[in-house]
């Protein structure tokens, strides 16, 4: 906490960029409700040079270059440079250009850091911003104020492989909460679809999980995202809202999930251990590898960014449910980061046009590749306004989608910790420390969670 306190004791962001998006706001413009600013400022022979940074694969960096483009082309007195960067290199990278007194223009902000600057007093209102209704899911709340919003919206999904599934003459996974696999049951269609390499599912008593010729699920590998599970069994990371003080991740009810998840591979032999890939679905829900995977858990942000290349050059046939329920029901979670001014600039004038025009037109890019999802109830609720978005080539079969994504976004996410828990980075770093043995079975996921404790709390500075 001491190394980010300082840090955003140098850095000053959101509250000019919220300023100039909502002077120029209007009538929201589909799918992303902002507005687009004025012609820009400089000399019309030296256009004032902006930066923007980012982060993404190679897929998401085209299209957000691609909106910048676009931007550049309208508003030749304004060049917007981008700057993509790696996704776990963020803080790092802000951290070193902020005691540098470099930083960029603007930028896209994490979530995780989003309340450690909003108690520094460094983000303004942003509720003025948009003229349409914002899900409430995805507002950062401290002290009863709205401190920021997302410029998009994401959830976690179960994704499988249709052929698969098909090939092993296995229901499809259900499309809504209230229909939604128990803990059980998903574990046991799970076993159908893990065989061995002579052909055997796992509920045959032969079954040979040291030679797997296909698993059955696996769980992409951020812990964060358990934290929809830990809620879906009566527990949670924290709380309840607003008592970020008051862990829960140690309750019986959290680390029973967390063990779950790990007795996915330890007990029922229907998945890898847990972070065996590498990072991405690109990396293990190929169709080709040589032990395909029929089942996975990832954010809806995963559509757009590896699974339409997937499916147009490996021939990956997917579709989308909704995860199972554990002991409480059925719970997902949404997130979704935020593009920031930060303190310094020169050009703040330049740099309010480009964020008020990227709110209005960037988006929508975005959305449409299935990188993103909008951030405005009105595109949950239209069916006409569903398919604008969501009926696309990129996505999975829309009938699928709006049970499974739109509709199950309105029905079970809530808020992702960090919309309202300051202190989140320090916190994930010892959770992963945390739970380590809890994949390999050197320790309980009880024992790991509650023997970690003191050490989250005195990383998030908790007394």
């Amino acid at each position: 906490m001491k190394k980010v306190s300082k840090i955003i004791a140098l850095i000053c962001i959101a509250a000019l960029a919220f300023a100039f998006m909502a002077a120029c706001n209007g009538d929201s413009a589909p799918p992303s409700g902002g507005n687009g600013g004025g012609g820009g400022g400089g000399s019309s022979s030296d256009p004032v040079e902006i930066t923007y940074m980012f982060w993404g694969n190679d897929d998401e960096i085209a299209a957000v270059t691609a909106v910048i483009n676009q931007f550049n082309s309208e508003h030749p007195n304004i060049k917007v440079v981008p700057e993509p960067v790696d996704r776990a290199d963020v803080e790092a990278i802000l951290a070193a250009r902020a005691l540098a007194g470099d930083l960029p223009d603007t930028g896209f902000l994490t979530e995780q850091m989003v309340l450690d600057w909003a108690r520094a007093g460094f983000l303004g209102n942003p509720e003025g911003m948009y003229t349409d209704a914002v899900l409430d899911i995805i507002k950062f709340r401290w002290e009863g104020q709205t401190v920021g919003i997302s410029s998009a919206n994401e959830i976690i999904l179960l994704y499988y492989n249709i052929d698969l599934f098909d090939a092993a003459g296995v229901p499809h996974p259900p499309k809504t909460a209230a229909t939604a696999w128990t803990w059980d049951q998903f574990v046991e269609t799970a076993k159908l679809l893990t065989l061995d390499t002579s052909g055997r599912n796992a509920t045959d008593p032969d079954f040979d999980r040291n030679n797997v010729a296909q698993w059955g699920i696996y769980p992409e590998q951020d812990p964060w995202m358990i934290e929809a599970f830990t809620l879906a069994n009566g527990g949670g990371f924290f709380g309840p809202e607003p008592n970020w003080q008051n862990i829960l991740i140690d309750q019986p009810a959290s680390a029973a999930a967390f063990q779950r998840i790990a007795d996915l591979h330890l007990v029922h032999g229907v998945s890898p251990q847990y972070g065996t890939f590498e990072y991405g679905m690109d990396s293990w829900f190929n169709p080709n590898n040589d032990v395909p995977v029929a089942m996975g858990f990832n954010g809806q942000w995963a559509v757009g960014v590896w699974l339409s290349s997937l499916r147009e050059n490996e021939g990956l046939n997917y579709s989308v449910g909704v995860l199972p329920s554990m002991d409480a029901g059925n719970v997902t979670i949404a997130t979704g980061g935020l593009y920031v001014m930060y303190d310094g600039t020169k050009h703040e004038e330049e740099a309010g046009i480009w964020l008020a025009w990227y709110a209005a037109n960037g988006a929508p890019e975005l959305i449409h590749a299935g990188i993103w999802m909008p951030i405005f109830e009105k595109y949950y609720k239209d069916e006409a306004l569903m398919r604008e978005w969501a009926d696309t080539p990129n996505h999975p079969p829309f009938d699928d989608y709006r049970s499974a994504v739109i509709e199950y976004t309105l029905s079970s996410a809530q808020s992702t910790f960090w919309y309202w828990v300051p202190g989140a980075d320090p916190f994930l770093g010892e959770l992963g420390t945390a739970v380590a043995p809890v994949w390999s079975g050197a320790q309980t996921a009880q024992d790991a969670l509650s023997a970690a404790v003191p050490a989250m709390k005195a990383a998030m500075g908790i007394d």
